[in-house]
């Protein structure tokens, strides 16, 4: 993230926000001072973002997030040390392939259990056996297990590689008369730019995990930016400029 971005990031922060970074920022502190291993609970990539920033802040950099694989959106952060161990563990609920439970039914289930959404990471639902990333401390919770909704579910601790979905995007590659943020989220969703600014200043965009309402806000190269909706995209690459002088870009448009 560039500096201005978690500028811009910090000075939106919620009072809950400021709370978890308080926590975040004692766990460093602990880990600094006795040496000893120290882990958040699972963060949401906004909470991520912040929790890095005020962390660069304060001059700590020995950290690092860990979701349990590379592409991974809720993550921990580890502030590494003696008695160091991964603080989840990735359970499998198997189940017969004919059975299609979704995402909602096992993070229904799971927190019908009275186990809070920061206490579960990503949730890997495939065709016949769903990843569910679990903090240690809360496993003896979910070991009992046998449904997800009407369906019915044997636990067991096998996480493979082929267990992890692979990452669909669309390519789309345009022009734009500038970074702009109307300029790009025209060429994303395939609208006019006009239609777009109005998008912009009715609905928001989400830009870095910031809600924008400003048109000519701009983007880089990496933002990440999003509308309710209509899809989550990245700025993968700005180009060259064109013989009509509009910059070649390439967008990511994730599925």
């Amino acid at each position: 993230m560039s500096t201005a971005a978690g500028i811009k990031i910090l000075s939106s922060m919620t009072d809950e926000e400021r709370i978890l970074t308080r926590h975040i920022i004692d766990l460093a502190k602990q880990s600094d001072s006795t040496g000893l291993f120290r882990s958040s609970n699972f963060l949401d990539e906004r909470q991520q973002l912040i929790c890095a920033a005020c962390l660069n802040k304060e001059g700590y950099s020995g950290f690092e997030s860990n979701g349990g694989f590379p592409d991974a959106e809720r993550r921990v952060i580890l502030f590494h040390g003696y008695g160091e161990k991964l603080p989840f563990t990735p359970v499998i609920f198997n189940y017969r392939s004919e059975d299609k439970p979704c995402h909602r039914d096992f993070l229904g289930s799971l927190m019908a259990l009275e186990i809070k959404r920061e206490m579960i990471g990503d949730i890997l639902v495939g065709k016949s056996r769903t990843v569910v990333f679990v903090m240690n401390s809360v496993l003896p919770l979910i070991e009992d297990i046998n449904k997800i909704g009407r369906t019915g579910v044997k636990i067991s601790y096998d996480f493979c590689a082929e267990d992890i979905p692979a990452q669909e995007c669309e390519k789309i590659d345009a022009t734009v008369k500038s970074l702009r943020l109307d300029s790009v989220l025209s060429a994303a969703i395939r609208l006019s730019r006009e239609k777009t600014q109005e998008l912009i200043k009715s609905r928001g965009v989400t830009l870095n995990h910031v809600m924008i309402f400003e048109p000519n806000e701009k983007v880089d190269e990496g933002d990440v930016f999003s509308v309710r909706g209509m899809g989550k995209f990245c700025l993968e690459k700005v180009g060259g400029i064109s013989k009509k002088e509009r910059i070649f870009i390439t967008i990511q448009k994730y599925k």
